[in-house]
């Protein structure tokens, strides 16, 4: 048997919102390994973390989904295509004609293609004729999008990657970016000429020699300091005078709101000092570029909405967004949660940003759908998912999402799920959820389908096929259209780059990104208004996306309540990331690699309060809730993480008897965002003795 050459295969990395560009080797019909030759320079050059060197594991792995699975009393039982999905569409149907279709909602993946967000929310939309389509977004920077497009115009990052060399200062907020993306952090760790980075975590962890200022706010707490900040600019005549008269409005609200942060409450309440503030407030003002950075640290708690706001007021005092080298810059979590919310995966919006209530809105798109679609708004998850309880949700359909370890209070949400009529779960693994679905179907990966995918700075790239699925497994936006034909609807697309065409057609901001331009070179940022159109690098250049071009302050109230340990709970559990691992672990914890690295559940605990409960490394504890309880070995002072006194940070990556989501509360939900508040939670620990 005559062997055949390797080929070089250009994916998009599945993994985190930088957008990584690498090539899968290639060889008789088996992806050997990861290969990056720098393909694109406007991305990550040359680099690439531990997690996209593997990949190659995770595409090969034996416990891939190859079949569909239905539910039987014994078990699930493997079976064909068209049993499955006749099921599914029965069931379905039924379920829509006996409650309603608010009865039926979708959580749909982040880390799929653009192509396949679309048909899902469109499916449900049209056929389903439910507006309850959610996305991970909900969870992580839902609070950013909101608060950025009340005050911007747009719910996203406004730089670009090659923006982070040109910043004399970087601001970091609730971001631990060496972990969670890695190759952002290699970039700025490449810089030749100095710049500033100013760092704001719960927990201390190894950085750059270039960190000017560290603070360590209590957990909980951004919202104040950053109204310190804010109230030292105006006091101390720091802000950008000019660009805020030509370029906003709202400044005088904005200011006469903070009349409630004084320097002793914002120390007692934060922990920070107000020295330090000022040192920031200088820093910010006194360069003349600075981008604001921020992760799930702001944005994962009941007021996530009000920290985003907070911090992009700062950008506006300063004038630090339109020009090189400065802007906002929530870093997203996963490889196309941006394309998701862009494709309409929301309750609330349609493709484009579009509002759901707005009459000629719905007109277009009813247009080129040929149907009617609802104009009320739906659930997000975190709602869908409460209401199961009292029989407002029958039927679930999970596509690419692993909520049972995702969402808050994990044994709520298993109860909740073991009592739908319909579970559905479309995935490349048998997850968690996936257990304890009616049917599953097997879904194709990253590097066995072809289309498009959005980074967190808006740029909108192709990853190629390398390999067909394994067995029967399909790509998602095949599964969808012969759901959709069994249940009436034909749908005349051929392959992902009809589908994309018809979002073009639909949706300005996207109309210029063809596959015969993405083809060519290194993809496009949005908007990118047609054919001969560039994209936009760089947002608000020439003023904001508002009718009057001006970008809005929003006032500030002290947050109604913050979280504080209490006597029954006298610790703060924060959640963190581990570099070898990502989000519910459900990749990784298949790598061999990252388990070598990183192999199990644990706490991480300071030196003081472990010496205190007589725990030493390696000890088993008992970490309680209010709403639940895990038990994990403990690890103290570790080298990559510093835990102050009265915090204990748990990594979200793992799962076996325990998942540290069983310990946190899913209200109250960020009112704006609907957000859950993920981040902290008051916790005791107890010795297990053995």
């Amino acid at each position: 048997m005559t062997e055949t050459s390797p080929k070089l295969v250009n994916i998009i990395c599945p993994y985190c919102g930088v957008g990584c560009n690498f090539e899968l080797v290639v060889k008789d019909g088996k992806v050997t390994k990861t290969k990056v030759t720098g393909r694109n320079p406007q991305v990550n050059e040359k680099f690439v973390c531990i997690k996209g060197l593997t990949i190659y594991e995770l595409i090969n792995h034996s416990e891939r989904l190859k079949t569909p699975l239905i539910r039987t009393p014994k078990g699930f039982k493997e079976a064909c295509w068209k049993a499955a999905l006749k099921f599914i569409a029965e069931r379905l149907m039924e379920i829509k004609e006996k409650y309603g279709p608010g009865s039926i909602g979708i959580l749909c993946s982040a880390k799929i293609l653009n192509e396949e967000v679309y048909l899902a929310q469109k499916f449900f939309r049209t056929i389903i004729g439910t507006n309850n389509i959610d996305t991970c977004a909900r969870l992580c920077h839902a609070s950013s999008e909101v608060g950025l497009r009340k005050m911007l115009g747009y719910g996203t990052v406004s730089i670009w990657w090659p923006d982070l060399l040109e910043a004399d200062t970087v601001m970091m907020v609730g971001e631990n970016a060496r972990f969670s993306h890695p190759i952002l952090w290699n970039i700025l760790k490449s810089r030749e000429e100095k710049f500033n980075l100013i760092v704001a975590d719960a927990a201390r962890t190894p950085v750059i020699k270039n960190v000017e200022i560290y603070i360590n706010p209590k957990p909980g707490t951004d919202l104040i300091w950053l109204c310190g900040v804010a109230k030292i600019l105006y006091e101390e005549k720091l802000y950008d005078e000019e660009f805020i008269k030509n370029n906003t409005i709202g400044f005088e609200s904005f200011i006469k709101s903070l009349d409630w942060c004084i320097p002793e409450y914002v120390k007692k309440v934060s922990g920070v000092m107000w020295e330090d503030l000022e040192k920031i407030a200088y820093l910010i003002s006194r360069e003349k570029r600075t981008i604001f950075v921020w992760g799930m640290g702001l944005t994962q708690h009941p007021h996530g909405t009000k920290n985003v706001m907070a911090i992009a007021n700062l950008a506006l005092m300063t004038g630090n967004i339109g020009k090189p080298g400065a802007g906002v810059t929530p870093l997203r979590g996963q490889n196309n949660v941006q394309g998701a919310v862009d494709m309409g995966a929301s309750p609330t919006m349609l493709p484009g940003y579009y509002p759901i209530p707005d009459e000629v809105t719905r007109l277009h798109f009813e247009g080129v759908w040929e149907t009617k679609i609802p104009s009320k708004p739906g659930l997000s998850a975190p709602e869908m998912i409460h209401v199961i309880a009292e029989g407002k949700i029958k039927a679930l359909y999970v596509i690419g999402e692993n909520p049972l370890l995702s969402e808050p209070q994990s044994d709520f949400v298993k109860w909740m799920f073991q009592s739908l009529e319909l579970l559905v779960v479309q995935d490349i693994f048998i997850t968690e959820t996936a257990k304890l679905a009616h049917v599953v179907l097997p879904a194709a990966m990253i590097g066995k389908k072809g289309g498009t995918l959005t980074n967190a700075a808006r740029r909108i790239q192709l990853t190629e096929k390398a390999i067909d699925p394994p067995g029967e497994a399909k790509e998602d936006w095949k599964i969808l259209i012969e759901l959709a034909k069994i249940m009436g609807t034909n749908w005349n697309y051929t392959c992902a780059e009809d589908i994309w065409n018809e979002v073009r057609r639909l949706v300005p901001i996207f109309a210029g990104a063809s596959y015969r331009r993405l083809r060519r070179g290194y993809g496009f940022l949005w908007p990118v208004y047609s054919e001969d159109h560039q994209g936009i690098p760089r947002l608000y250049t020439d003023g904001f996306a508002f009718f009057d071009r001006r970008a809005r302050f929003m006032p500030i109230e002290p947050p109604k309540s913050i979280i504080v340990p209490t006597e029954e709970y006298p610790y703060l559990l924060v959640t963190c990331r581990l570099y070898e691992h990502f989000n519910t672990g459900e990749m990784t914890r298949r790598s061999k690699l990252s388990m070598r690295a990183s192999p199990e559940l644990f706490a991480c605990m300071n030196e003081g309060d472990a010496k205190e409960l007589g725990i030493k490394e390696g000890d088993k504890i008992k970490v309680s809730s209010p709403y639940g309880m895990i038990s994990c070995p403990v690890k103290i002072g570790m080298k990559n993480l510093h835990i102050n006194r009265g915090i204990l940070a748990v990594p979200i990556h793992f799962f076996n008897k325990h998942n540290f989501n069983r310990l946190i509360s899913a209200y109250p939900l960020d009112p704006d965002s609907k957000t859950p508040p993920l981040k902290v939670i008051p916790v005791k620990v107890e010795k297990v003795k053995t």
